[in-house]
């Protein structure tokens, strides 16, 4: 397995400058990422601090992986972590159907790899800690996955999902039959291979022993993942809301003190020319509470929290004692996720996307407050994956893969434009500007010579404009029909590398790699150690 190692600008411009080194977005963190002297300093900080709960979180997380079905070197790092000297890198997303888009599944990759590496380094244990934020409501972003139909084409495909209002992934219910009619469709639209009947069964059982998407989701994530010791961590589980209590009743009680950081660090984001990657409100709480089985955000108002839709008023101490009767009905948002998380494992490194890191840049003085140090904020690996067939129709044209995923657009353009008659649009273009040079001094000089002729003239000129957009309109379709089989080559060229005009991570599905080039390519893929950087890689299957 090839893999090809380049750079290419992160859609968010805070984490690009992050990642490039910028001092001023480095004094937002704690630590540079992929610097051997940051993960020892990081451990040297872990080493003083004590984690009495490593028993209680081993014995939860043994009892969730093996229901899931984890296989037994996931077993073996969670009972690793009873010991001092295990640390974790951690990562995570909401679950998705078949387990999502691809970053999901190279955040697991990064955390495996990322763990390997480490503990190699560090001469300590390090293991990966996958995070389901089974919590989360936004099941819209949850409940779909595009399928390739042919070369050239995709299509959104949705899981049948019981109506709801603000119901957590953990909880919603999901119908056995809806999930088993979402894998046969999905695997319908696909070619049948060697790999099928067995991929079929994985999805099949798996749905067989699940009543909800985070269930489903996570014995997938176990079966891809397992054999290589990764843990899977549920973040709406009984055990684990327990062991948050402490960090549940900081924030209750500290809540405006948190919010004062959180706008300080905005304000210095902003100051530093970037836009707030958090919304945030005066009034929030960044807690949720659940009401009626509905994940309802709290809010601040005179004194009181409220509930967002404010049906119900509680005040400090009613919070407190409901925290400690029933630590349940708590969940974190997006801002004090990460404080939990702190509280719960002693964590070398945090693996995210290119939002996750934005959204840490608020956290360094909110965290120091309640005595937490960052740990390293690591971004995931991005991987393209290239078969042999594009591979060759990326030759044909005589474009590296580096080239197209840069900037395809401007590539297309040029392609278009070296047709014979070469530079035809540009001409038409040119054309286009002299008429309008020519003939506005006219129009602006009829126009003051009769008001009435103004609209007129006006007129006439877009009309002479629209001829020529029309003319060139047509000579282009005539020049690319001459070149049909040249199109229909970049159409699959970009339905492999962009689909959908986004990077092949946030539109396919690991499923439709595993029918075509084998259920095994998760394992082919953790045999190659890839570069251990901030670089896109793309992997040659």
């Amino acid at each position: 397995m090839k893999i090809e190692n380049i750079l290419l600008p992160v859609a968010n411009r805070l984490t690009d400058d992050y990642l490039a080194g910028d001092p001023q977005v480095m004094r937002l963190f704690t630590y540079q990422p992929f610097q051997p002297s940051s993960y020892r300093k990081r451990l040297a900080w872990l080493k003083e601090r004590n984690y009495p709960q490593r028993e209680q979180l081993a014995e939860g997380l043994l009892e969730y992986n093996r229901r899931i079905g984890n296989a037994p070197a996931a077993l073996e790092a969670i009972e690793k972590l009873r010991e001092t000297h295990t640390y974790v890198v951690v990562g995570g997303q909401q679950p998705g159907v078949l387990t999502g888009p691809l970053y999901t599944v190279h955040k697991a990759v990064s955390l495996i790899q990322t763990a390997r590496r480490l503990t190699a380094e560090l001469g300590c244990e390090v293991v990966p800690v996958f995070w389901i934020a089974g919590e989360d409501h936004d099941l819209d972003e949850m409940n779909h996955l595009y399928i390739p139909i042919d070369e050239t084409r995709m299509k959104k495909q949705k899981l049948d999902l019981p109506a709801q209002g603000r119901v957590s992934a953990s909880m919603l219910q999901v119908d056995r039959d809806a999930m088993h009619r979402f894998a046969a469709a999905f695997f319908a639209e696909h070619a049948e291979t060697t790999h099928t009947a067995e991929l079929r069964r994985w999805v099949s059982e798996a749905a067989e022993m699940s009543t909800t998407l985070a269930d489903w989701f996570a014995r997938l994530m176990a079966r891809l993942f397992g054999r290589h010791g990764l843990i899977l961590l549920e973040s709406s589980l009984p055990f684990v809301r327990k062991l948050e209590q402490p960090v549940f009743r900081d924030v209750l009680l500290h809540n405006r003190r948190i919010g004062e950081l959180l706008r300080r660090a905005e304000e210095e984001i902003n100051r530093l020319g970037y836009p707030s990657q958090l919304e945030l409100a005066s009034d929030q709480a960044h807690l949720f509470l659940y009401d009626g089985g509905e994940r309802q955000l709290l809010r601040t108002h005179d004194g009181y929290f409220t509930t967002k839709d404010g049906g119900r008023r509680y005040s400090l101490d009613d919070l407190l004692m409901l925290l400690e009767a029933d630590p349940e009905r708590f969940s974190a948002n997006v801002v004090t996720r990460p404080l939990m998380q702190e509280h719960l494992l002693p964590t070398l490194a945090f693996v995210g996307g290119p939002s996750e890191i934005a959204y840490w840049a608020f956290y360094k003085a909110y965290f120091a407050h309640f005595g937490v140090q960052m740990p390293v904020v690591q971004p995931r690996f991005s991987l393209t994956f290239l078969d042999g067939a594009a591979a060759r129709l990326l030759e044909g044209f005589g474009l590296r893969a580096e080239e197209a995923l840069r900037d395809f657009k401007g590539w297309k353009e040029s392609w278009f434009n070296s047709l014979p008659p070469s530079g035809i649009s540009e001409r038409f273009e040119r054309v286009r500007q002299s008429i309008r040079q020519l003939y506005q001094p006219l129009v602006d000089e009829v126009s003051q010579l009769d008001r009435g002729l103004s609209r007129l003239a006006n007129k006439n000129l877009r009309i002479l404009l629209d001829q020529v957009t029309f003319l060139k309109q047509r000579t282009e379709r005539s020049i690319l029909a001459r070149h049909q089989t040249s199109l229909k080559r970049i159409e699959r060229i970009e339905t492999v590398l962009l689909p959908l005009g986004a990077l092949q991570e946030r539109t396919y599905n690991i499923f439709s790699f595993l029918n075509k080039h084998g259920s095994d390519l998760i394992d082919r893929l953790l045999e190659v150690e890839l570069p251990f950087d901030a670089g896109h890689k793309v992997v040659y299957l």
